[in-house]
């Protein structure tokens, strides 16, 4: 009797052993670096997972116009990462990397970035990555004395620019933020965060920016605004004589936060006194009057913080 043992099958060829293409790198110039991230890959291109990398090479070099990867790897400068710890083979994951590259000899150049890795050796590199062409510019030096005020519109920010700068952009952390966000741009030294909320507590940064290159954010500044601004004035109040009342309308306050509105009344030319509690809607009528006499209104508005706004123009009626 014959016995035989093995796997029943098509012969497999030997894995090439070469790491899927980096196709997430960013290269940002900010102070006197590009700062380079990315993340590695998690697998070979048949699938096979990656435990550890045995080479990650960074170049930078002129943007050859055309451009041909081949040529520019021969000039352009090679930075070696030290390359992650091995992962878990049976749950490959990819790993965030990051350099910042000097920009010694690059000032005044336009440079091209990309990565490539390797599992066995030499031989087994990865395709290139994709490409990021920087202007590399003067350095910008951080945006300093940002202050920051409370306003109804927002939190107001005005700092003191940088030179050579053409724009900045505002970061700001919540309380629900783990890390700051961008929150918007400005192209001169000054920025109102109209998403802020009052009572909230933000820390703001802002970086200068000229093109693709950036400054290191500012020194951190934080506020927790405060609600001390009253709603706008009421506007289009009329009055008009009933048989036993005179009846006010106007036009509702705009803003969201208003609780209602106090009337205040003069008799025949007298002093104007509030006329009871406040009044939750844009109408009111006085059934305080008597024939003969005359009388003059003028409406404010009060948010829920109890900030009440100047009164509104009088307006006169004749019992």
């Amino acid at each position: 009797m014959l016995a035989g043992c093995g796997y029943v099958g098509p012969i497999m060829p030997p894995s090439p052993e070469i790491p899927m293409q980096v196709r997430d790198l960013v290269a940002v110039q900010r102070g006197d670096k590009i700062e380079v991230t990315f993340r590695t890959p998690a697998r070979t291109t048949d699938s096979l997972a990656i435990k550890k990398f045995s080479e990650i090479d960074l170049r930078i070099g002129p943007a050859l116009v055309p451009f041909d990867f081949a040529t520019w790897a021969e000039t352009a400068k090679s930075f070696t990462l030290v390359p992650p710890p091995a992962g878990d083979p049976f749950d490959p994951k990819s790993i965030a990397m990051s350099a910042s590259i000097p920009l010694e000899g690059l000032l005044g150049k336009t440079v091209a970035v990309a990565v490539r890795t390797a599992i066995k050796g030499e031989d087994n590199y990865s395709a290139w990555s994709n490409r990021v062409v920087l202007d590399v510019a003067a350095p910008l030096n951080p945006p300093t004395d940002l202050k920051l005020a409370a306003s109804a519109d927002g939190v107001v920010l005005n700092w003191q620019g940088s030179q050579g700068a053409k724009g900045y952009r505002v970061l700001r952390q919540a309380p629900t933020d783990k890390t700051l966000v961008e929150m918007g741009s400005a192209d001169q030294p000054s920025y109102v965060d109209k998403t802020s909320q009052f009572d909230v507590e933000y820390s703001y940064e802002v970086v200068a920016t000229n093109g693709a290159a950036e400054s290191l954010p500012s020194l951190q500044a934080k506020i927790t605004p405060i609600d001390t601004f009253p709603p706008s004035v009421p506007t289009g109040l009329t009055a008009l004589a009933g048989p036993t009342s005179i009846e006010l309308s106007w036009r509702r306050s705009p803003e969201a936060d208003v609780a209602g509105y106090y009337v205040y009344r003069s008799v025949d030319g007298g002093n104007f006194e509030k006329q009871g509690d406040i009044v939750t809607l844009p109408a009111f009528s006085d059934l305080k009057v008597e024939h003969g006499k005359t009388y003059r209104y003028q409406i404010s508005s009060i948010d829920k913080k109890n900030n009440e706004s100047a009164k509104s123009a009088p307006t006169e009626v004749a019992f």
